[in-house]
């Protein structure tokens, strides 16, 4: 395991979240347990996972207040070195509790919860850019439908709750009827207000980074390419913007964020912030930038960003698919010859023999059907 270091604690409520920073930990050689509402994972049976610490759903949804006690004394008990949140509601609940962490537990990087709300909720992140002067799509909050009358924003728009992820509640609106009606059929509006963003016509960009005290130290920057796979570039302009962003606001942490490029101007815009894991993080693990590792490295005292090295590649999916499962059968070592060495490194930890990889695509294609 990863130089006799003491094992780490990852808490997740949402298995897509869980499973990626699982298989992150693996490919840094890190002992870790699990503390999650979901059971039967095929990761469970890892040689790096010590074990799984089942906690009901509903304790993460209520933020119960036992579980920040509960954490605490398991981290005792199994002498865990670190701390690491996957999700928002995890994300929250460790920022919370890190000031009651035992000593000799740390909590991987995160920034102040203040920051952390106001990066995350969709308006008072558009408010921030707009303090800042940087670039965004012009945003008003809605309230009530009466709100509309004021809205200056023409169509096309994008209507979003202030909160939330994956993109539930996102619609679009052609037209001023079909945006009222979108607001109509929304009966909670005083406590769920929504945004309402000016369509930026373009294609996606995102930037994922680790950032120590307002320094960015570590980042990659990708898109979804047409064949499915995940296309990691250099582009400085979207580098400087969230640089930018990291060091007024003196970010700390793993930060996702989504932007924008402009197809009328080829100018680039952010869109929304997730100061936390993302749902793509296997892809930036696979081509050799571990967040995760990165991360705990930093707590551990390195200077991580001394030795960072960007990356500029395509990375398929490279966890067990029906079409690979021929080559984990045989031990993983046939890999495709177009991986880099680091994503063939990716290859053979999910494709040896006796590999969580296996299991996870079985139990996939069993539930599917």
């Amino acid at each position: 395991m990863h130089d006799g270091s003491p094992p780490i604690l990852v808490m997740s409520s949402i298995p897509v979240f869980t499973r990626n920073l699982v298989w992150a930990a693996g490919q840094a050689r890190r002992p870790c347990w699990v503390m999650t509402p979901h059971q039967g994972n095929a990761w469970h049976f890892y040689r790096h996972v010590l074990g799984v610490e089942t906690i009901d759903q509903e304790m993460f949804v209520r933020a119960d207040p036992s579980l920040q006690r509960l954490v605490c004394d398991f981290c005792e008990s199994r002498g865990i070195g670190a701390v690491v949140a996957g999700d928002t509601r995890c994300s929250r609940l460790l920022l919370r509790m890190a000031p009651m962490l035992p000593p000799g537990v740390q909590c991987f990087p995160m920034c102040e919860p203040e920051l952390f709300e106001q990066l995350y909720d969709k308006w008072r992140f558009a408010t921030l850019l707009e303090e800042l002067s940087l670039p965004g799509p012009r945003t008003m909050l809605v309230r009530c439908v009466e709100d509309l009358e004021r809205c200056e924003i023409k169509p096309p728009v994008i209507v979003k709750p202030t909160q939330g992820e994956a993109g539930l509640g996102i619609e679009t609106a052609s037209t001023l009827d079909e945006l009222r009606r979108i607001v109509e059929a929304r009966a909670d509006l005083e406590e769920n207000p929504i945004v309402v963003q000016s369509y930026i016509p373009g294609t996606d960009i995102d930037l994922s980074l680790l950032a120590d005290q307002g320094r960015c130290v570590a980042w990659t920057i990708q898109q979804r390419a047409e064949n499915g796979a995940m296309r990691f570039l250099d582009r400085p302009d979207v580098l400087e913007l969230g640089e930018e962003l990291v060091r007024r606001t003196g970010y700390h942490g793993v930060m996702h964020l989504d932007l924008r490029i402009d197809d009328r101007d080829g100018s680039v815009v952010f869109i929304e912030s997730n100061p936390r894991f993302w749902g793509s993080l296997c892809y930036s693990v696979w081509s050799g930038v571990n967040f995760l590792d990165l991360g705990l490295r930093l707590i551990e005292g390195e200077d991580v960003g001394r030795k960072f090295n960007s990356v500029d590649t395509e990375c398929p999916y490279l966890a067990v698919t029906r079409r690979s499962l021929p080559r984990a059968l045989i031990g993983g070592w046939l890999a495709p010859r177009q991986l880099s060495e680091a994503q063939r490194e990716s290859w053979r930890f999910h494709h040896r023999l006796g590999g969580g990889s296996v299991g996870d695509w079985l139990r996939q294609t069993i539930r599917t059907p």
